[in-house]
């Protein structure tokens, strides 16, 4: 039975700016590039059969630089960022200038509000799982680069019961994360996989 091997997308050029954004869809960085470069060398030591990354382009671009084996990369739209919706693009002075009902709302139901134009964690939990439910793991190991909120969301769904460790986990830029299935119960084999600098 294969793994699933999580990576998060390198740093963004919005990353940067401190502002809220799911859908919004900049450019990796230089420095989001050298990271993904480091995480190539890690994998270069781990044999899979499939890459699947988000559509968005800081996740592409990790997943193009990542793919030692330079398979066809499977873009799926499960694997997006949250959509923040009426909050994409702002800072959080600007929220609470703009949107002061909504910011109240979202800190007290933050599990369900769906940023008015936006969704859910619950939703963005709903489409994660669903979508590594959907993996033949039979045959190797699959990659999937994506994004800070799908990863909490899978390893929250797994490890800490629904959402219950959402805000448990700290995927870093680039960061490898290993999930091991055994006749269907997860084990977290590693997170942040050779990046000291990131946990030290």
């Amino acid at each position: 039975m294969g793994k699933l091997i999580l990576v998060r997308h390198g740093e963004s050029e919005f990353n940067k700016e401190n502002i809220f954004f799911g859908h919004l869809d900049p450019n990796l960085t230089e420095k989001g590039r050298d990271q993904a470069l480091k995480t190539k060398k890690i994998l270069s030591n781990i044999d899979y059969k499939e890459i699947y990354t988000s559509p968005l382009k800081r996740a592409a671009e990790t997943a193009e630089i990542i793919n030692i084996k330079n398979y066809d990369l499977n873009l799926v739209e499960e694997l997006k960022e949250l959509n923040f919706g009426i909050l994409e693009g702002l800072t959080y002075e600007e929220i609470l200038k703009k949107y002061p009902e909504a910011a109240i709302e979202w800190k007290e139901n933050w599990q369900t509000y769906d940023y008015q134009t936006g969704e859910s964690v619950e939703q963005l939990q709903e489409r994660s799982v669903k979508f590594v439910e959907s993996l033949d793991l039979s045959n190797g190991n699959i990659v999937a680069v994506c994004h800070w909120g799908v990863i909490n969301c899978i390893l929250s769904y797994y490890f800490s019961g629904e959402l219950n460790g959402y805000w448990k986990f700290a995927p870093n830029y680039a960061g490898i994360i290993v999930i091991e299935f055994t006749d269907g119960y997860p084990i977290l084999k590693g997170i942040n996989i050779g990046d000291v600098d990131g946990i030290i």
